[in-house]
């Protein structure tokens, strides 16, 4: 089995390394522009003509994706093809008929979340609070972030898509959540054109009330998730540290699961998708359908 992976910038090396731990891949065919020498299972091109992989991985720059996935729809047929998140910079109504295509929202993937999705009954859920929050600045080292694509909203900067990944597990957890309304602003003194601030509101059934909160300026890093049940039991999550807390009939538990790493998360996924599993990985029609809310929203301006 060999595979291709279409860029070589953070998330194209966390995909090549994952991938290359698999003893199912033979070669890795990796296209960039970087003068690089291939060595092991990597083989790096310039041209992928000429190459039949088993398995593509997309992982340049977002606003390249779409074009990308014109050429790969029309060049290749009958493969698998995986996506980096978001889909892309904005919506296209892009519909594949040779392919399948997947986004690789491996979130999904975080252990406390495998755990509420498979433990807990979330259809009493009257209140569900993500916040994500984190310092741009320092999210690529010996990287400029204000010359990085997360500063320029044309590029699929900004925190609504740059930090999507709470939209999708919401929407996995919560599958008839619908997102209603949308703030988002530039507030911060970051040296950067995109939103560093999204508020989103949603329903999920008319009766339960989802709020979303993403930001690129908090240099104290948070990812929690808060869900209130209407017989009184609460569930706290801390995402970043793994540990769940519990409130049960006036009882707390407090434990932590597998310490969380984009690393492992992604290694995770592949282990579904080498056994051909798919009914976790993000599918376009999931991807599309978020891009559609965030573009279908009403915008609050306060």
């Amino acid at each position: 089995m060999n595979a291709l992976i279409i860029g070589y910038g953070s998330a194209g090396k966390r995909h090549a390394k994952v991938i290359s731990l698999s003893k199912k891949i033979k070669k890795i065919y990796i296209k960039t522009s970087q003068e690089i020498k291939s060595y092991g299972k990597f083989i790096f091109v310039k041209k992928i003509n000429n190459i039949d992989p088993d398995l593509i991985v997309l992982a340049n720059e977002t606003d390249k994706h779409y074009s990308f996935c014109k050429f790969l729809e029309k060049n290749f047929y009958n493969k698998n093809i995986l996506c980096e998140k978001p889909l892309f910079h904005k919506f296209y109504n892009f519909r594949p008929k040779r392919n399948k295509f997947y986004i690789t929202y491996n979130f999904r993937f975080h252990k406390c979340l495998q755990y509420i999705k498979k433990k807990i009954n979330l259809e009493e859920a009257f209140f569900v609070e993500a916040e994500t929050s984190s310092y741009l600045p320092l999210w690529r080292k010996n990287v400029d972030y204000s010359k990085s694509y997360s500063a320029f909203p044309n590029k699929g900067g900004g925190v609504l898509l740059d930090m999507s990944h709470e939209i999708d597990y919401l929407k996995w957890l919560f599958v008839d959540l619908n997102i209603s309304k949308i703030y988002k602003n530039k507030i911060s003194h970051l040296n950067i054109l995109s939103n560093d601030i999204a508020l989103i509101f949603g329903r999920v059934k008319k009766k339960t009330l989802v709020k979303i909160k993403l930001t690129y300026f908090n240099k104290l890093a948070k990812r929690n998730l808060t869900i209130c049940f209407k017989n009184g039991n609460q569930i706290y999550l801390d995402l970043l540290n793994s540990e769940i807390k519990l409130f049960i009939k006036n009882k707390k538990k407090i434990f932590r699961l597998e310490k969380y790493s984009q690393f492992k998360t992604t290694k995770y996924m592949y282990s579904q998708i080498f056994k051909n599993k798919f009914e976790n990985i993000c599918s376009l029609n999931e991807a599309m359908n978020l891009l559609r809310e965030i573009k279908n929203s009403k915008k609050i301006i306060l």
